[in-house]
């Protein structure tokens, strides 16, 4: 009779490993009461920890120089039937700055982390224990969210506001340092100009001295009037790019849309060579004497250059500006305040985990322990065989 419950059991892995679990619940039993006391235990003994959270706003739209590059080119663009493919990016890689050594070390050194986290004098240990402490994420909404962890909740907000302030301060920094850059090229574009102006002027001044030749036709003075300030308007497009690609590098991809403008605006306008004067003027224009026609070259540059240096000295003196003036371009949306609530850790689910898991560690025990009597006692002779190859004690 025994033999065929026996058989029963052995086909029914199922209904064998209950009866296995049953026949052994005063050890279940035992596992899960040291388990729980073990857990309860351990998860007093951790300390709380709390997050505290700061928010902010960065800067959006283009800066005030880029705006004056860009904001006058809109409608000859699109008389090209050119998009404006380029647009100024929103601000630094914030995350990026967050998540440098610089501020890393400014915040280790001014709460005294290697201290605190006990790294024994360890700036690389401060370093990557303080990274695993803050989070730092973009919202979809536009926010920059700054949060930081730490066993005291004072000194968590504290940290918060740091980490806000010394992002403030280098962007700051960084603003500052790119618009003296950009007053330095904006204002060698603008001399250069007026230099070339000047020397054109005279030349023009000279000529029309030797030659007694003072005006050109009505006609031919609107075309090249209207041409020129298609040339300046590519001329102040070209700086937009040389800006950019001191500012972002040649690779990136608002310099390529920048560039493909340039490009196609230097395909659609007439071009300036001497030989090009009938894209200006018209055939007719051409057909002038020697000295009209350098005279109409003469004429030509001078108003270019005038157009281009009405349309860069105002863009000068806002880089002037903009250098001098020292402003924080964040705005905190929300302060970090000092938490009340801990974020962790979830005593709960320390608790329930770890008696979960030396359950299940006592029932796989239980259950292969009683696989393995079985085989014992249905094949001895291989189970010996097993035990002796397995035996480190030679055998006589």
């Amino acid at each position: 009779m025994s033999d065929t419950h026996d058989t029963e059991h052995s086909s029914q892995p199922f209904v064998r490993s209950v009866f296995v679990i049953l026949k052994h619940w005063k050890l279940l039993a035992v596992t899960f009461l040291v388990a729980v006391a073990a857990s309860v235990a351990l998860s007093l003994s951790l300390s709380n920890w709390y997050t505290a959270t700061a928010t902010f706003l960065p800067p959006q739209g283009s800066s005030g120089l880029l705006e004056r590059v860009t904001g006058g080119l809109s409608s000859t663009l699109r008389s090209f039937g050119i998009s404006s493919l380029g647009t100024q990016g929103e601000g630094y890689n914030y995350l990026a700055i967050l998540q440098s050594r610089r501020i890393g070390e400014e915040l280790v050194r001014e709460f005294d982390l290697m201290e605190v986290y006990g790294t024994d004098g360890s700036m690389e240990d401060a370093l990557e224990e303080l990274q695993s402490n803050s989070d730092f994420t973009a919202a979809e909404d536009g926010r920059m969210v700054i949060s930081v962890t730490d066993y005291d909740p004072e000194r968590a907000a504290e940290m918060a506001e740091s980490y806000f302030r010394h992002l403030n301060d280098i962007s700051t920094e960084l603003n500052s340092i790119e618009a003296r850059n950009n007053r330095t090229f904006v204002e060698l574009q603008y001399t250069s100009t007026r230099d070339s102006l000047r020397e054109l002027e005279q030349q023009l001044a000279a000529f029309q001295e030797r030659t007694k030749i003072y005006a050109l036709k009505e006609q031919t003075e609107a075309a090249v009037s209207a041409a020129s300030e298609l040339y300046a308007q590519l001329g102040l497009q070209k700086v937009y790019l040389s800006m950019l690609e001191r500012n972002l590098g040649a690779d990136d991809a608002e310099v390529r849309a920048q560039r493909a403008i340039v490009e196609e605006m230097e395909q659609q306008i007439p071009g300036m060579g001497d030989n090009e004067l009938a894209g200006l003027v018209g055939r007719e224009g051409t057909d002038l004497p020697e000295e009209g026609l350098t005279y109409l070259r003469l004429y030509r540059d001078i108003e270019i250059l005038s157009k281009l240096q009405a349309f860069l000295l105002p863009m000068y003196q806002q880089a002037v500006i903009e250098e001098q003036k020292q402003m924080h371009v964040l705005v905190p949306l929300d302060r970090a305040e000092v938490p009340e609530r801990k974020a962790g850790p979830k005593r709960s689910f320390i608790v329930l985990g770890t008696v979960v898991l030396a359950l299940i560690l006592a029932v796989a025990f239980v259950l292969i322990r009683e696989r393995v009597q079985h085989y014992r006692a249905a094949y001895p002779d291989e189970w010996e065989s097993l035990r002796r190859s397995m035996s480190f004690r030679r055998e006589s």
